[in-house]
């Protein structure tokens, strides 16, 4: 391939040919991340360029033949090894394991990036890890990546209404600015934003969700949490509505376009609605088994830091904490779920299966507090019309105070209509997540009377001094914590407002409080007091804090209540068992005692214990259990804690319990052997040759750096169960400018010392690096021919290629054609070639030959004369041979639409 100058700077030619009878160029320039600094970076392709427009450039092998006049040997070889190094410390950087970027971003996140980017089949993918590891991050890397090669593209994420800020956040921590479309502080056009996160809930309105489909189409198309899209959950909005928008927007889309669909539990325990995903991810044309390559599953267990350490400490489960509670309550218990079960054989299955879930959901409001349950009531009278007027229900409203951060003395006329408007914002929009989601439904005068009946004896439970469940929280649990900062969940706003008033009266210091309705600057607030070393030693947070918050500074949480949804329970411990985590975590669980949801969660472990025992190591069993009750359908769970009112589980409820378990541990195995393959092609991926001190020492010797000593970085290590701390010198440079920077693989880890404060990281994407990096690779003087002499580390190599080594090294560049002309590089690499000392024949390094050139290339030195006297024409010809090998794509590469640029880089004669 020929090497040109054009606008200033190297091109390899891809292509010349001829345009209505002119001869024009395709020429691609050096690799994009020469530039990773710079807002706008030209095309991957530069097509019918004039060739007047170019100047040609000496290839390596021409330089060999003919030095150009006022040349020496010694400072072409010295700026030829600068070059080769330069942009080795990207080419064999395949992960960019060397660059810093605006979050801490991990091994896992990274490989995955660059899995799906360097791979032209994987246009569409179903990001499967597990809750805890990241997915907003990755898809966030992919999706600033994609932008970075096409600034033009449109792209969508769609996510549950909830976490549209929490996605817009973390987004804009990492540089991209998204515009947020939501129901609320709305600051998107959908007709003219190209950037958008978008609450589906609210997508899929009848207002709005022709606009999505007749809109101009989206290049890049995310969906958070796309287990909705076939999840059947009454009162949640209609899921047929959201899988067919998800359908039609991407049956719009280009044929380049990307789809992600993330979600820690994709499979949840039903077949068909796992195969509706997976039906997403090929295309009409497609068969079902290419969906195979594009699941990407991987687990705790399953990913490593930079220096394959595990990231995860583990976690200790500890048996359920058995709480009494009074006969009165017991029996409003029994009332609640004899008022709202469904009525047998009087109404559809469709409609049998919402009453029963409402059902469920009064009896686990009432089970988690009476104030919960007390708060349900209430908003079943709302939904049915009731007034202050109506006799009990002021008396409910008042005992209820304080809601929602209102005042302990509020009005209650100012409460009832707060409320009104609550529930009526959960009817439209749907984004609380600590209040029931449920449509009116008209009680007759009967009913109604019944219902002020259990309002009443909510009432006396709520006013009552004693709360058992509170005390035994405080005996068996805080009390042996001593000092630990504890995070504690509950579905319901009433149970977390409740318990945060009883440690209050107890401990003299409110609580930090998360809960459905807080703008994102009362939820920052909220955590980062409880952060604090002097701040509240108590996080309490609803439903609503089950997902979108990061508290892995804690290592003790609490279940309040069992959510007869096992995946909310796994939400909730991901809140503080992710990246950052330093101790084992410890989960305490409240529940009942005598109850359906105790004897429930004891059969299940026992079951799953007896058929994982000779397959799972007891140290992984919890993890394990948590995945298993995953799988399980949360409707069957509710059929049999509804089947009766009696504490005990019988052998039939039992046996069917039992089954369940059975049938979840046999998907999570076919599951896992399904889709596992991908995770260990991902961890497999080749890191590269370039390491961090490569980085530091290019620096130095062509930057003018120096090396600086006093400051420190503390890192942690898993030593058995414990995380220790253990504090070692930094990798520190000063640049000429005098900016100190922290070179390595630090992942956010505390630095001290004298200039600490003063330190910022660096790496091959920062403008002070680049300027570098570019000062030596992109050069239109003429470079690339070497006269070495082999260096003090080279024995093994010199032996391997031959005391005098004649080698040509290549820069190749993967570039995917698009379907408009265009091209978007994916991947770099080195190759290189040792030729016979006639220059008629090579055969190519082995990665170990290549891994000790590329890490001798600092200790050779130059020659001043050439001592090899060989024809020039075989100097050329192997040279350009060489080069149409490396260019040339497979048959199936060429349909994929990929092809090869290729540059000499490298020619060099080393010998003693």
């Amino acid at each position: 391939m020929k090497l040109v100058t054009h606008d200033g700077a190297p091109h390899v030619i891809l292509r010349e040919r001829e345009d209505w009878g002119v001869k024009v160029y395709d020429l691609a320039p050096l690799p994009r991340r020469l530039w990773a600094d710079q807002a706008t970076v030209a095309s991957a392709l530069r097509t019918e360029v004039d060739p007047y427009q170019t100047t040609p450039l000496k290839t390596p092998a021409e330089l060999m033949v003919e030095l150009p006049a006022g040349a020496n040997w010694q400072n072409m070889s010295r700026r030829s090894l600068a070059r080769l190094e330069a942009l080795a410390l990207l080419a064999e950087d395949p992960q960019r394991r060397l660059e810093v970027r605006e979050v801490v971003t991990l091994a896992h996140q990274v490989s995955l990036v660059r899995h799906i980017l360097d791979n032209a089949k994987l246009r569409r993918v179903l990001i499967a890890d597990e809750v805890g590891l990241g997915k907003t991050v990755e898809v966030a890397l992919i999706i600033k990546e994609l932008l970075a090669a096409n600034a033009g593209l449109r792209v969508l994420y769609l996510a549950p209404a909830r976490l549209v800020s929490n996605v817009g956040r973390e987004f804009r921590r990492m540089g991209l600015p998204f515009r947020e479309w939501k129901a609320l502080d709305s600051d998107a056009n959908l007709a003219t934003d190209d950037r958008i996160i978008a609450s589906i809930h609210r997508a899929v309105h009848p207002a709005h969700v022709e606009k999505f489909k007749t809109g101009r189409p989206w290049d890049v198309i995310v969906v958070d949490e796309c287990h909705h899209l076939s999840d059947w959950a009454p009162g949640g909005g209609d899921p047929v509505q959201k899988f067919r928008l998800a359908r039609d927007i991407l049956a719009r889309q280009p044929a380049d376009g990307y789809l992600f669909l993330l979600s820690g539990t994709p499979h949840q325990a039903n077949q068909a609605r796992f195969e509706n995903l997976l039906g997403l991810l090929h295309t009409p044309q497609e068969p079902d088994s290419s969906v195979a390559g594009r699941v990407i599953f991987r687990t705790k267990e399953d990913v490593r830091d930079w220096d394959e350490q595990p990231l995860f400490p583990r976690r200790q489960v500890n048996p359920p904490v058995v709480c009494d509670v009074s006969e009165e309550h017991r029996d409003w218990l029994k009332r609640i779920q004899h008022f709202f079960s469904p009525p047998p054989d009087e109404m559809s299955e469709i409609r049998r299966r919402a009453v029963g879930w409402r059902c469920a959901q009064a009896l686990q409001w009432a089970a988690s507090s009476p104030h919960a349950g007390l708060g349900y009531l209430v908003r079943q009278g709302i939904r049915d019309g009731w007034t202050l007027e109506t006799p009990g229900f002021r008396e409910a409203l008042a005992a209820m105070r304080p809601y929602r951060r209102g005042r302990p003395d509020e009005p209650v006329t100012d409460l009832f209509a707060r409320m009104c408007k609550e529930v009526q914002r959960q009817t439209d929009v749907g984004d609380l997540e600590d209040i029931e989601d449920e449509e009116a439904t008209g009680f007759s005068a009967y009913e109604r009377e019944i219902l002020r009946s259990l309002l009443a004896t909510g009432i006396n439970l709520v006013l009552s001094p004693l709360q058992p469940k509170w005390e035994a929280l405080w005996e068996q649990v805080i009390g042996p914590a001593g000092t630990d900062k504890i995070v504690l969940f509950a579905q319901p706003i009433e149970t977390v407002l409740g318990l945060a008033g009883w440690l209050q009266r107890k401990t003299g210091k409110m609580p930090a409080i998360i809960i459905g309705g807080q703008s994102d600057a009362e939820r920052d607030r909220e955590v980062a007091q409880f952060r604090s070393a002097d701040g509240p030693q108590f996080l309490i947070s609803s439903r609503a804090g089950g997902e979108g918050i990061n508290l892995q500074f804690a290592h003790r949480l609490v279940h309040l209540d069992v959510p007869w949804n096992p995946m909310d329970m796994e939400q909730r411990v991901g809140r503080v068992h992710r990246f950052g985590s330093r101790k084992t975590i410890v989960v305490d669980t409240l529940v009942l005692k005598d109850s359906r949801e105790e004897r429930m969660w004891s059969v299940a472990r026992e079951r799953l214990l007896m058929v994982s025992r000779a397959m799972v190591a007891p140290e992984r069993f919890e993890a394990l259990f948590s995945r298993v009750m995953c799988l399980v359908a949360p409707e069957s769970l509710q059929e049999i804690m509804l089947a009766s009112t009696a504490p005990e589980i019988g052998p039939q409820e039992e046996g069917r319990l039992s089954d369940l378990v059975e049938s979840g541990f046999r998907n999570w195995q076919g599951f896992h052997d399904r889709f596992a393959a991908n995770q260990r092609t991902i961890r497999k991926m080749p890191a590269g040759l370039a390491r961090w001190e490569d980085l530091e020492s290019f620096l130095v010797r062509y930057g003018g750096a120096q090396a600086a000593e006093g400051v420190n970085v503390t890192r942690f290590r898993f030593q058995g169960d414990a995380v220790v701390a253990l504090d070692e010198a930094a990798r520190v440079i000063r640049m000429k400018s005098g900016l100190l920077g922290l070179i390595g693989d630090y992942e956010g880890n505390p630095v001290s010392g004298e200039t600490a404060g003063q330190v910022r990281p660096l790496g091959s994407n920062v403008t002070p690096v680049l300027d570098v990096l570019r000062e030596h690779a992109v050069t239109t003087d003429p470079v690339g021919a070497a006269l070495l002499r082999w260096g003090e580390t080279s024995g093994t190599l010199r032996e391997s290629l031959g005391r005098n080594a004649v080698v040509y090294g290549y820069l190749r560049q993967k570039l995917q054609l698009d379907s408009v002309g265009g091209a978007k590089e994916v991947a770099l690499e080195l190759r290189f070639f040792v030729a016979s000392q006639e220059l008629d024949s090579s055969r190519e390094l082995s990665e170990e030959e290549k891994a000790s050139l590329v890490r001798g290339l600092q200790s050779f030195s130059a020659r001043a004369k050439p001592s090899l006297t060989t024809v020039a024409d075989r100097w050329l010809t192997l040279e350009r041979q060489l080069a149409e090998q490396l260019a040339r794509p497979s048959q199936q590469e060429l349909q994929d639409r990929v092809r090869y640029a290729v540059w000499p880089l490298f020619a060099a004669h080393i010998e003693p």
